[in-house]
Formats: C-alpha cells, sequence, structure tokens
C-alpha cells in the first residue's frame, strides 16, 4: 500500500486479453442464441426427448424446451460477462473460475469427441475451444497471476 491509497500496477496484457477473449466468447454465444431465435422453428423440429423427435409432434413442448435452454445458456452468458468484469477488476478467484469455466468447456468438447464422435470443426467446436485454450493461456500466465494477487493484497490491506 502506499500512503495515498492502493497498490497500483499496471495491468498486464496477458489478462487484458484473456478479459478480451472470454467477451468475445459472451459475443459468440449472443450471436448463437439470436441465429437460433431467428431460425425457431428449424431449430424447434430438431429437439429429441427421451430418444423420440418431439419438434414435429409436438411443437409447444419443443418451443417450451427449446426457450428454457436458451434462457439458461443467456443467464450463463450474463454471468460470464460479469465474471470477465471482475477478472479485468483483479480478483483472483473469479481468474481462477474463469480459467475453470474454460477448463470445463474444453473437457466436454473433448468428451462429445471422444464418447459420440462429434467432430471438432469450425461448424461445430472448433472456434469455442480455440478461444477456450487462449483464455486459458492468458490467464494462466505468470503476470496475471501477479497481478490479481497484487490487487488481492491491495485490498486486504496487507
Amino acid at each position: 500500500m502506499t500512503a495515498g491509497g492502493p497498490l497500483l500496477v499496471k495491468r498486464p496484457s496477458s489478462l487484458v486479453g484473456g478479459v478480451v477473449l472470454m467477451g468475445v466468447r459472451v459475443l459468440t454465444g449472443a450471436v448463437a442464441i439470436l441465429t437460433v431465435v431467428l431460425s425457431w422453428q428449424s431449430y424447434a423440429a430438431t429437439i429429441v426427448l427421451g430418444g423420440e423427435r418431439i419438434g414435429r409432434g409436438d411443437p409447444q413442448t419443443a418451443g417450451l424446451v427449446l426457450g428454457w435452454g436458451l434462457a439458461v445458456y443467456g443467464l450463463y452468458l450474463a454471468l460470464y460477462l460479469g465474471l470477465a468484469l471482475l477478472v479485468l477488476r483483479g480478483h483472483n478467484w473469479s481468474r481462477v473460475v474463469a480459467m475453470s469455466f474454460a477448463s470445463l468447456s474444453i473437457l466436454i468438447s473433448f468428451a462429445d469427441y471422444s464418447l459420440n464422435g462429434a467432430q471438432i470443426t469450425l461448424r461445430t467446436s472448433l472456434v469455442s475451444v480455440t478461444i477456450d485454450i487462449l483464455i486459458l493461456l492468458a490467464l494462466s500466465s505468470a503476470s496475471a497471476r501477479h497481478y490479481a494477487r497484487a490487487r488481492g493484497k491491495a485490498r486486504t490491506g496487507r
């Protein structure tokens, strides 16, 4: 701590880059939601529950399932954007949570590839896996870690 206030440490470019990538992740998710909303009928027709495609037989239930799925995903994106802002402010716990989310997303894509044979292509999950890897690299850098720890110590007054 300095006499005039909290320790002023310059934000490292790796941390800013990681936050920008988190913002890109939110933006791509918002575009995905918009795409589904604009093509609602075609996406609702693909809903499968209990091994049966319900979109054609019961479009109201399919729309309800699709709507709930999009609402949950939209809430996740809003929380992730808040997490990005906390990372930018230098909260170490939020940096660790963001890296955990990126790791989990990569593991889910890997499991889908391994267990279901889902291909990782530009049309499927290549972009999100790439963004998650870059988020991990940026937020796990030594400069991002030191910045977050220094900000945490400044906040607690140690």
